[in-house]
Order: C-alpha cells, then sequence, then structure tokens
C-alpha cells in the first residue's frame, strides 16, 4: 500500500485525477456486476397472475420479448428479470388446453393454470413447467374458439363489456363482436305483402306456406268471376283446380310420347307495333300482359302462327305472358322467367301455348329485341308511380268538406299518367317480333296436355309446347321486370299490387303428365330442308338458316325408338 502510495506522490495533479477516476469507474462495474448476478427479492405477498395466450413471454415471433409490459393485466404483476425471460424461453413448452378457463374478473387467489406466473414458486434457476398434463399435443398450438383467460386491459382482438360474472368457470363474453346467428337480416329487395285481413272469394295468391289461405293449395277453393276472368271469352268459366291433369309439369330426357308435328311451326309477324295502342300492355298481380287486340277483318293483321298436327292453320296470337320465376322445369332446374304465347284452336276448343324460357346468367349480354317489350311495361309502370304520387299528394291537400274535388283529380292524374306513355306522330315505333331470332332460338320442344297455371285451372284446356333452348337476357333485365311486376302499385289507392310470394309467381309443379319431345330426327327447319332435303344437313341450322343451338338436354325415347342422334357440326366435302 506504501509502495502503491509513492507511486502516486510521483505523478502530477492531473495524472492522479485521471488514474482517481479510472479506479473509481472500475469498482463501480465490479459492484453492478456482482448485484445483478444475486437473486432479487422474492415477494411473498405478489399475486400470481394469469397471462392470456398471445401475451405469454417467450412465446411467438419475438420469445425473448416480455409481452407483460405492453398488455398489462387488471392485476399487479412483478416483471421477471432478462435472466428469468432466458430460462423461461430456454426450458419451457408452451401447452394450451381447451378446457382451461378463467373467471371473468380478477379474483385475489386465481386457481393456478399453465399461463400462470407465481414468483413465490421460484428456485435459483426458474422454471415454468405447467401444473397439469396438457390434454393435446405440446408440439401444436390449437387456439380455441372463443378467448378462455382473463381479458386484459388492452385485448387484443375485441374489448369486453364491464365484467357482470363473478364465477371461476365462466367464458368471458365478447359482445362486440356481432354472432353471425344474431345478426340482423337485410330487408329483402321485393318484400312479400300481407295478405287481406277480410276474406275476397276471388283473391288468390302464391304464398306455398300452410297457414296461407290463398296459396296454390288453396285455388280450389276461389270463386271465379266473369268481370275479373280472362279465360271465360275462350269458355272456362269453372274452378277445376283440384281436377284432372294440371301444369306446369318437370320435362326431362325420357318422354313416353312420340313427336306430333312434322314441320317447325310457321310463324308471321304480323302488322302490330309493340307501343301502339292495338298491343295493351298490363300489369297484373302475378304476370305483365301483352294483350292483342281481337283480328277485326284483314288489316291490321296480328302475329299469327301455322302448327302443324293440330289441323288449323294460321292461329292468332292472343296475349303474351311473363312469370317470374318460370314455371315449368326442366329436369329439376327452375329457369328464371317463361315468357308463354297464348292462340285459341277454334276447333278444339283448347289453348296452345308456346313457352320460352329466360335465362340470366351472368355476363348476359341485354337482350335488345327484349328490352323493347321491357321498356313499354317501364312506361306504364312509372306512370303509375306519378298517378299514385299525384293522387297522394291532392288528398294531402284537401279538406274535408271538398272531397268530391279528389275524385276529380284523380281522373285527371290517370289521363296525365296515361297520355305520358303515348308516343309523338314524329316518333318512329319500333318494331318488335314475338318470333325475333334473340327469341326464338330453336324449333323444338317439348310437348303434352294440360292445363291453365291459375284459376279457373281447367285440365285438359292447353296443347303446351316448352321451347328447348332458352332465351338469353341480362340480370340487370331480370331485374328490371321483377321491379316492375312485384313493386307495382295501384294508381289510385298506392297499394302494392303484386301477389308473390318471396319473388315467385310460379305455380308449383304437379305430378308427371305424359309428354313427347320433338328432335331433329323428327323434322328440320324449313329452310335447311329446302337446302338439303328432308333429313338436313350435316351442318345443322336453325330457323332462317340462322345459327343452330343445342338443346338445353338431349333425350332418350320413346322406348320404342333409338335415343336421338348428336346433330353433326362438320360439313360434308363436296
Amino acid at each position: 500500500m506504501n509502495a502503491l502510495l509513492q507511486e502516486l506522490s510521483k505523478l502530477t495533479r492531473r495524472g492522479k485525477v485521471l488514474w482517481l477516476t479510472t479506479f473509481v469507474f472500475s469498482i463501480a462495474l465490479l459492484l453492478f456486476g456482482v448485484f445483478n448476478l444475486v437473486p432479487q427479492e422474492k415477494n411473498a405477498n405478489a399475486i400470481p397472475v394469469e397471462l392470456n395466450a398471445d401475451e405469454s413471454p417467450g412465446v411467438g415471433i419475438f420469445p425473448e420479448e416480455d409481452f407483460s409490459t405492453y398488455f398489462p393485466t387488471n392485476s399487479p404483476t412483478l416483471s421477471p428479470s432478462i435472466e428469468e425471460t432466458a430460462n423461461y424461453a430456454d426450458t419451457t413448452t408452451y401447452h394450451p388446453t381447451v378446457t382451461a378457463t378463467a373467471s371473468v374478473e380478477p379474483t385475489q387467489q386465481p386457481v393456478a393454470s399453465p399461463l400462470s406466473f407465481h414468483p413465490s414458486m421460484q428456485t435459483d434457476v426458474p422454471s415454468r413447467e405447467p401444473s397439469q398434463i396438457p390434454s393435446q399435443s405440446t408440439t401444436t398450438f390449437s387456439p380455441t374458439i372463443s378467448p378462455t383467460m382473463s381479458p386484459s386491459a388492452f385485448p387484443i382482438a375485441h374489448p369486453t363489456h364491464v365484467p357482470t360474472s363473478s364465477s371461476s368457470t365462466t367464458t368471458p363474453t365478447w359482445s362486440s363482436s356481432p354472432s353471425t346467428t344474431n345478426m340482423p337480416t337485410q330487408a329483402p329487395l321485393f318484400p312479400t305483402h300481407a295478405e287481406p285481413n277480410q276474406s275476397i272469394p276471388s283473391f288468390f295468391n302464391y304464398n306455398t306456406s300452410q297457414g296461407s289461405r290463398y296459396g296454390p293449395h288453396r285455388w280450389s277453393n276461389v270463386t271465379i268471376l266473369n268481370s275479373t276472368n280472362y279465360w271465360d271469352e275462350f269458355g272456362f268459366v269453372e274452378n277445376e283446380c283440384s281436377k284432372g291433369a294440371q301444369s306446369p309439369i318437370d320435362v326431362c330426357t325420357q318422354p313416353v310420347r312420340h313427336c306430333e308435328e312434322y314441320h317447325e311451326f310457321r310463324a308471321k309477324r304480323g302488322d302490330f307495333k309493340i307501343s301502339s295502342e292495338v298491343v295493351e300492355k298490363q300489369i297484373l298481380p302475378n304476370k305483365l300482359r301483352a294483350l292483342m287486340m281481337r283480328r277485326v277483318g284483314d288489316e291490321p293483321d296480328p302475329s299469327h302462327v301455322d302448327f302443324s298436327g293440330v289441323g288449323y292453320a294460321n292461329l292468332d296470337l292472343l296475349n303474351i305472358d311473363i312469370k317470374i320465376p318460370a314455371e315449368h322445369l326442366i329436369c329439376g332446374e327452375r329457369y328464371d322467367g317463361e315468357m308463354q304465347y297464348y292462340f285459341f284452336h277454334p276447333v278444339k276448343q283448347s289453348l296452345i301455348a308456346v313457352s320460352w324460357l329466360f335465362e340470366a346468367k351472368p355476363g348476359n349480354l341485354v337482350n335488345q329485341h327484349m328490352q323493347l317489350m321491357i321498356d313499354e311495361f317501364q312506361k306504364v309502370y312509372e306512370g303509375n308511380e306519378e298517378s299514385c304520387e299525384a293522387n297522394m299528394t291532392t288528398i294531402q291537400n284537401q279538406s274535408d268538406t271538398s272531397a268530391g274535388n279528389g275524385n276529380a283529380t284523380s281522373t285527371s292524374t290517370r289521363a296525365l299518367g296515361s297520355s305520358r306513355n303515348r308516343r309523338t306522330k314524329k316518333e318512329r315505333e319500333p318494331i318488335w317480333d314475338p318470333f325475333h331470332s334473340d327469341i326464338q332460338r330453336t324449333i323444338h320442344f317439348w310437348g303434352y296436355r294440360g292445363s291453365l297455371t291459375e284459376p279457373p285451372c281447367s285440365p285438359d284446356s292447353v296443347l303446351w309446347r316448352i321451347m328447348d333452348v332458352p332465351v338469353p337476357i341480362s340480370q340487370d333485365q331480370l331485374l328490371q321486370m321483377k321491379n316492375i311486376l312485384f313493386n307495382n302499385r295501384d294508381r289510385d289507392s298506392c297499394a302494392f299490387t303484386s301477389t308473390h310470394y318471396k319473388e315467385s309467381v310460379a305455380r308449383p309443379v304437379s305430378k308427371s303428365i305424359r309428354y313427347y319431345k320433338c328432335t331433329r330426327s323428327d323434322y328440320v327447319s324449313d329452310d335447311e330442308r329446302d337446302l338439303c332435303g328432308d333429313l338436313g344437313c350435316q351442318l345443322p341450322y336453325g330457323k332462317d338458316l340462322n345459327r343452330y343451338f343445342e338443346p338445353v338436354v338431349y333425350v332418350t325415347g320413346p322406348p320404342s325408338e333409338s335415343p336421338t342422334p348428336l346433330p353433326s357440326i362438320i360439313p360434308t366435302a363436296d
């Protein structure tokens, strides 16, 4: 020590200061290292706190990170030292169990669990082995569907409300994350309208639920009134909805009768314009109808058809009905809509109905020819809306003593609504052909004898022809027709007129009726026959030598015949 002091005395004043500073700094570093090696004092009063699975130190992307500092729990806890964290990461495996539960509210003495941190149990080498054998594999992390640990002050997922239960086995309710079963359902775009409270004998709708008083299973109780029965014109006046063979039906690949036709039906467009007054556009409770003026003399000439196999030529088109969705099924598939052309056979005293199925696939382009007709119905719909709104405004502005003036105003607004739909003389009326190539893509069909698909039903009164290639329309066109039919309001009372049920005015199919199917093996188009003979060309053509479209399904039968051959698409070499 004396030698050390002698050496120090030889140093300059500046050297002595530097040496002393170095000596003090070294002693401080030595003491700091020794102090850190001494285990921390155990706090006997510390409350062990359970950590959530996502909050456990040593688990996840950063194994040595103490996540409890970022997500503190409701109870105070001691932060593990650096050494303890390292030991935890090196010696412990995370073992979650599906059945582990915790109290919603923190308790003073929580039950030990594999995720609990107990400083009072530590030894010189800290250990956090689970207190129980886990029920799952020690190498697989399988999170539970709902949280099973106590929620932290800053939850990772969704916050909870203030806990109301103190049971140690209650799972917290994460109420801010709504359950899919309790989610409010979006209101339907076209809601079903309520049935009338009072009894209306002539009323019917398409409600297929058991509690309905007016649905299809109750149609046999409907009173047929001549004043509202369109089919009275053809002698169908009695309710026969529970008798005989009823339509519609499901047609498919196994007809049991032979085709009764020997050439395509030959249609003539006629002189009627879809926008003219000779074609009345009606929005009825269960259909859109284009009603043709009956023939008076030779001109104007309505559309007419020469059907083969019925013994009569040139039957006039009487009306076109549009139903949504389709009423007839093809091999169990219901199409998006059905357009029905009606003719009357005066000798057979039967209707002939030609049915075209609408198909609105995603990506379908607008059917421009069909849009001409849809636009005419749109004008009627808008006219009804304008008249309704005008009437409601008039009624609201009327005094109780001037009720008579309200009726006069109502009449004038009806005239205003109808005049809106009239075209000026300078406007060129679009030509609409019921058998345009955008609509008629085939000359073949399923055929059978059935009934009307609404009261009075009249079994065996309709010769049905369901065409075997659907009419393509866009989804916007389908939506537009639905809006016109399902959201139409009475122009006077503003009451909704549709009798649809869940966007359907299609009568349910009945039991199968014997049907036949006409194919290329029975006849080809007239133009193809003229070009290649009765058997047609190897390269098939449609009507007017237009493109040939494959039928939606090919049929086998009748049993006595061989399966219908697939048409060849390879032309013969000259």
